[in-house]
């Protein structure tokens, strides 16, 4: 989302990699004599509308212990990657990390990308601009900026690094001083230029050009800084600062314009002004014995027309599907999040679903308009999850079932609605739709014309809608599943349950789904699919805390394969 450019990439890994080969401690909220730092090390240094800021830890305990999560295959794979990149940024250019870096750096390194020059503006300067409005120009015209921030340790150590750069490949360096701060760059290397230097003592500093490295120094010595943007130090202190490995930052409206940018189009107004209300996302990442857990916050702009849905204490959604369900998604208001939805689209590259298309979609499918005639009544909670049908299905060809559950706001709307639906399948595709029941509990049938397929519609304690599609498998939770899926232990491992109530949760097993059996779709290249193989289950936990501030935890469940072998040996280039 930052950049297409694989140049800009390829210093954003170099950097990175210089953190990677060492390995070292915690990523935690320091604490000094006077006060508690909160996030990322060295956002004192980084502009205030930085567009992204991912801090990692230099503890070589805790890059041991990441690297013992997954198969064998799995982690001979990762540090493959690993030794990759050291000997392509670090060997190829003369350094050793044991060597020239880890006697002087800090607990931990930040990097920071800078958005381009005609984003860069300061809050109030940002008064005077259109917010709604992107910069014009081409992706292929702007570079981005990248900063890695390295705090010094020692710093007789870090002095002697900086006085003897390496000489390898014909790399010329030259002196310049700005702002009263001597700054050594490369001149004519290709595809770029680097600039680096030490900044009061306390952090080396090194960029992918000279704007970069001033732009570092200016906000050192006047301030405006990362740490002075609205709800940045708020956010940490609501996140466990005590033991992060690694921390990000995203500024949400910086980075909605520079991806309208790097793509080259002009983004909708209205899409990019609904998130131009959005202010950031903070998040730690922390290892713990059986996998990795996210925890992250979003926060709103103080004068934001939006307000986060609040979630309501209430019987859990995901009870009433049965304890086999391998995957499954369900939130508080579905009609809210298609609107949360529809309106970050539009700037968002990532999005898996073009909502215009799928409104078309439906229209052309079921002659209904989503928003009008389905939306409408769907203000209440909702899952949708895939149950395996099992070892005993011999009735159906589908070796599962899709199932959307939803509570109804309106449910005399929702029945004139499904009749017509009902309608429309008999009609147009002709389905032989039929009454039937299961147990006393009736349901209503479309059936295929040849009986390939089945699905099944029907009601649930008064106003929760169901729906099923594939195998059938609706006898396991009509009218309740007698084993429902919060008493899976794999769904209890995985989905973390700190935040009650909430707005919405997310499971995967992913050992079952993608590691065993999985279904075309899911069927992954062999490099991705080793890596996957190191995964049991994923789990997501979403909830608004306060009116402008949402906490989202993610746990990723992982097999362990013991302590890993040294790093293959450094080839020279």
């Amino acid at each position: 989302m930052i950049s297409q450019d694989k140049r800009n990439i390829m210093i954003a890994a170099g950097a990175a990699t210089l953190v990677l080969i060492g390995g070292v401690a915690t990523f935690w909220g320091i604490t000094n004599k006077q006060s508690q730092r909160f996030g990322p090390r060295g956002s004192e240094l980084l502009p205030e509308n930085t567009l992204m800021a991912i801090s990692v830890t230099t503890d070589e305990r805790e890059w041991t212990k990441i690297r013992q999560f997954g198969t064998p295959e799995s982690q001979k794979l990762f540090d493959g990657k690993l030794a990759e990149l050291r000997d392509r940024f670090l060997t190829a250019n003369g350094y050793n990390y044991a060597e020239d870096m880890q006697p002087w750096v800090g607990r931990e390194i930040t990097i920071g990308f800078l958005p381009p020059p005609g984003l860069n503006l300061t809050e109030k300067e940002k008064e005077k601009e259109n917010e709604s409005t992107p910069p014009q120009g081409s992706a292929t015209s702007v570079q981005q900026s990248v900063v890695m921030l390295l705090p010094i340790a020692n710093a007789a150590r870090a002095k002697e690094f900086l006085a003897s750069p390496k000489s390898v490949h014909q790399i010329q360096w030259v002196d310049r001083t700005y702002q009263g701060v001597e700054i050594k760059e490369t001149v004519d290397r290709i595809p770029e230029n680097y600039s680096i230097t030490a900044i009061d003592g306390k952090y080396l500093a090194i960029a992918n050009s000279s704007e970069a490295i001033n732009r570092a120094i200016d906000t050192y010595k006047k301030g405006n800084s990362l740490r002075d943007r609205s709800g940045f130090n708020q956010a940490w202190r609501t996140l466990d600062n005590s033991r992060a490995f690694a921390q990000f930052y995203v500024n949400i409206p910086v980075a909605a314009s520079v991806t309208a940018l790097r793509l080259d189009r002009s983004a909708n107004p209205q899409s990019l002004a609904a998130v131009q209300q959005q202010q950031g996302i903070a998040a730690n990442i922390m290892l713990e014995s059986e996998g990795i857990r996210f925890q992250s916050v979003a926060w709103l702009k103080a004068d934001s027309d939006r307000k986060y849905l609040i979630p309501q204490p209430g019987d859990n959604i995901l009870n009433r599907l049965p304890s086999e369900t391998s995957m499954v998604v369900s939130g508080a208001n579905l009609q809210q999040l298609w609107q949360d939805y529809t309106q970050g689209a539009g700037t968002n590259p990532l999005a898996p679903i073009d909502p215009d298309w799928f409104i078309t979609a439906i229209k052309n499918t079921t002659k209904l308009d989503l928003e009008k005639d389905l939306l409408n009544w769907m203000a209440g909670e909702f899952a949708l999850g895939l149950v395996p049908a099992g070892q005993n299905n011999d009735v159906s060809s589908f070796q599962a079932a899709l199932v959307f559950m939803v509570k109804a706001s309106d449910r005399r709307a929702a029945e004139t609605i499904l009749t017509q639906i009902d309608r429309v399948m008999a009609e147009e595709y002709n389905f032989k739709v039929q009454p039937g029941k299961i147990g006393e509990q009736p349901v209503v049938n479309w059936t295929s014309e040849y009986g390939a397929l089945q699905i099944t519609h029907g009601w649930l304690d008064g106003d929760l809608a169901f729906l099923t599609f594939g195998a059938p498998l609706s006898s396991t939770f009509v009218p309740k599943p007698s084993n429902p899926l919060g008493m899976n232990p794999q769904f209890q491992q995985a989905v973390p349950s700190q935040l009650s109530p909430n707005n919405g949760q997310f499971f995967i097993d992913v050992e079952q789904i993608v590691n065993q059996n999985p279904p075309s779709w899911l069927r992954l290249p062999p490099d991705q699919k080793t890596m996957v193989n190191g995964i049991r289950s994923i789990g997501v936990t979403a909830a608004a805390t306060t009116p402008r501030t949402a906490q989202y935890e993610i746990f990723v469940r992982l097999k362990t394969a013991g302590t890993p072998a040294p790093l293959p040996p450094a080839k020279a280039k």
